[in-house]
């Protein structure tokens, strides 16, 4: 079938640019931001990419491509992620712009860790 002569011809105006929408970059940063903060909190032992793929079920290749931040996790393993890490839950609150939040939760981690360190000096004291 061969086109006829009367079909429409779509030619682009020169000098128009295609727009690029503001936040076509935050993909490129939120990958790399929670990979930041995953190598933070997880380390980088041997077995971390192990130990993550199994918090969240995700595929082992998925969660090495999350720590070089070719891409990021999908909504559910975000969810699990924070869920697990601080430093994952700090980063989504600075991505979000939301410092009075980060803020917050990181004082309420410390608190929690101080509680913890408190209760575990507490174990070894003699009781009386």
């Amino acid at each position: 079938m061969s086109f006829s002569r009367n079909d429409r011809k779509v030619r682009v105006e020169r000098g128009k640019e295609f727009p690029i929408h503001p936040s076509a970059d935050t993909e490129a940063t939120f990958a790399a931001v929670i990979a930041d903060a995953l190598r933070r909190d997880f380390g980088h032992t041997p077995t971390y990419v192990k130990h993550i793929a199994r918090l969240t079920g995700a595929n082992m290749r998925t969660v090495q491509n999350w720590l070089q931040a070719r891409n990021g996790p999908s909504g559910a393993g975000l969810i699990v992620l924070m869920r697990h890490s601080d430093e994952v839950t700090a980063a989504v609150l600075t991505l979000a712009d939301r410092e009075g939040l980060r803020e917050g939760a990181v004082a309420g981690m410390k608190v929690a860790e101080l509680r913890k360190a408190i209760l575990e000096v507490l174990s070894h004291l003699p009781e009386h």
